[in-house]
């Protein structure tokens, strides 16, 4: 059959998290000042008797619990004149800013704060949330990776610089941050999502399952790890879980299609058709739902009604390319099937033009193209068809044994991982991602040439796996070849700008070769993504005093 793509994007993203502060978030329309500033009878009395900072300071709070953030900041300007530089009040004065939406007035007394007391942590937080107000990611992540060196447990800084990284697709330095901080839901997922964008499939179903244990009734974790199991075929897994979601949440529409996807996928026509029916009536406008169901109709024969749904669904212009031609491939299929070779032509010619390697659809094609008239056409389909069989096998193959592998891995047997991931390699020989995987299987076994082989195959494969670079240049650092070392790092940064450790590793290797003013450039590049790394910190020290050795022309 056609295969169901699960749907891999990723569900709506959060939006940045509220920063619980002494003051709470109100409407712009609660903002706007008041015609006086009417102060207590008893702090009144107080700056009568004595002007001081310390009054004025409990004035702004007392005017920003009531809201007059307007007062506010008039009372925490007053603080400031006594001392200018007082991280608290410069901190308070920011704070009612940002309450009142002044967002670029807020950043000059939060950099004040700041630069007077760096080791506090709420103005760190409170400036990169301006800063991802004001779309300034770079200055954002800077302050998050400020706010995460004072505790690297802190949630909100964990979540904001998650979500600055996901929207620049810095998938490897999101693994570099969230495997080192405590994971809620919300961080295990966005961990899942760059371990499955970096290749590493078998990371982001563990990181989800262990979530799961936390929270097994969570809609959002469990239909990322159903998701997960369908990229890797492990159907009847995903049917597993998305059945038992279903079964937590029987009325959520959320559980409620990931579950009618597994049940197309494995072909479960059983409860797949009522529940089909049940969404069909409930939302007859939904993609998913439109799409699965005609799907099923075509598995069924009912190819009027597959075809009426899945040209409706089409109408409704997916985004993703897997599922467009998901789509194209099974109304193409329907068409074939109701006397309309010309129609199925062009749909099942759309499907193959995205992707889609199905051998039934080039089968379905080659019917098509000869009830046309075209034999030479259908005959090349044909011979499409058997390569799209043996390579539909080869991948079956080497998914099986690649989920063999990790599981070895897991029980502390790497010999055995490296036996099977060389099966799942030399079954789908063109795809890098079980080169990388094998490589990393013998890198666990101590197997270092065997390693850098493997690995050697895995860039010629694809030179943008930024990963297998990096472990490459490794590889040859150890071995004393610096150049090489140095191109396999640059190759990787390259591939992945946001990579720090690549660039602290080009920024070492270049160190040992004494190109200090490229050397420092890579750690500068290295602190720059994280401003607060102990280990490019280090590294730009040692390479300024070496550079400092250095004798001079």
């Amino acid at each position: 059959m056609a295969s169901v793509p699960g749907d891999p994007s990723r569900l709506s993203r959060k939006a940045i998290l509220p920063i619980v502060f002494a003051l709470s978030a109100v409407p712009a329309a609660l903002c706007s000042p008041p015609p006086a500033c009417t102060k207590p009878p008893a702090l009144a009395a107080r700056l009568r008797a004595h002007d001081d900072p310390e009054t004025w300071t409990e004035l702004g709070n007392y005017f920003g619990e009531h809201k007059q953030f307007a007062c506010a900041q008039q009372a925490f300007r007053s603080a400031l004149h006594f001392d200018p530089g007082s991280a608290q009040v410069n901190y308070l004065l920011g704070l009612s800013l940002y309450e009142s939406q002044n967002f670029e007035q807020a950043i000059p007394p939060l950099q004040r704060s700041v630069r007077t007391d760096s080791a506090v942590l709420k103005p760190h937080l409170l400036l990169a949330s301006v800063y991802t107000r004001l779309a300034r990611p770079a200055d954002a992540e800077e302050e998050w990776h400020a706010a995460l060196h004072i505790d690297p447990t802190n949630t909100i800084a964990s979540h904001g610089l998650a979500d600055s990284l996901i929207a620049r697709h810095d998938f490897a330095d999101i693994v570099n941050v969230l495997s080192k901080v405590p994971l809620d839901d919300e961080l295990a997922y966005d961990l899942a999502i760059a371990y499955s964008r970096t290749g590493r499939t078998d990371d982001a179903i563990k990181t989800i399952t262990q979530a799961l244990q936390s929270s097994p009734s969570s809609v959002q974790l469990s239909n990322a790890l159903v998701t997960l199991y369908l990229k890797v075929t492990r159907t009847d897994e995903a049917e597993r879980v998305a059945e038992k979601n279903y079964r937590l949440h029987p009325n959520d529409r959320e559980a409620e299609i990931p579950y009618l996807r597994t049940l197309v996928v494995n072909g479960d026509w059983g409860p797949a058709k009522p529940l089909g029916t049940k969404l069909l009536a409930e939302a007859p406008h939904n993609f998913d739902v439109l799409y699965l169901n005609g799907i099923m109709e075509r598995q069924k024969d009912e190819f009027q009604a597959a075809r009426d749904h899945l040209t409706t669904a089409l109408a409704l212009q997916p985004a993703d390319t897997a599922i467009q031609a998901s789509l194209y491939a099974n109304l193409g299929i329907a068409l074939s099937r109701l006397h309309d070779p010309a129609g199925a032509k062009v749909q099942l010619q759309k499907a193959i033009g995205l992707g889609n390697k199905e051998p039934e659809t080039h089968f379905e094609l080659g019917n098509v193209l000869r009830a046309l008239g075209d034999t030479d056409g259908a005959r090349a389909q044909m011979i499409q068809y058997q390569a799209a069989v043996k390579e539909k096998d080869a991948n079956t193959l080497a998914v099986s044994k690649s989920a063999e592998a990790a599981q070895a891995l897991d029980k502390g047997d790497p010999q055995r991982a490296v036996e099977l991931y060389r099966q799942a390699f030399a079954a789908a020989p063109t795809n890098a991602l079980f080169g990388y995987k094998l490589a990393m299987a013998l890198d666990a076994a101590g197997d270092s040439d065997g390693e850098r082989a493997v690995l050697l195959q895995v860039v010629a494969i694809d030179p943008t796996i930024a990963l297998a670079e990096n472990q490459l240049g490794y590889l040859n650092s150890r071995r004393g070849d610096y150049a090489a070392a140095e191109e396999n790092f640059q190759r990787a940064v390259n591939a992945a700008p946001g990579f720090t450790q690549a660039w602290i590793s080009l920024a070492a290797t270049l160190g040992m070769e004494s190109k200090f003013p490229e050397a420092q450039q890579a750690a500068a590049s290295a602190l720059r993504l994280d401003p607060q790394n102990t280990e490019a910190q280090q590294l730009s020290h040692d390479l300024a005093a070496a550079q400092s050795q250095q004798p001079h022309n």
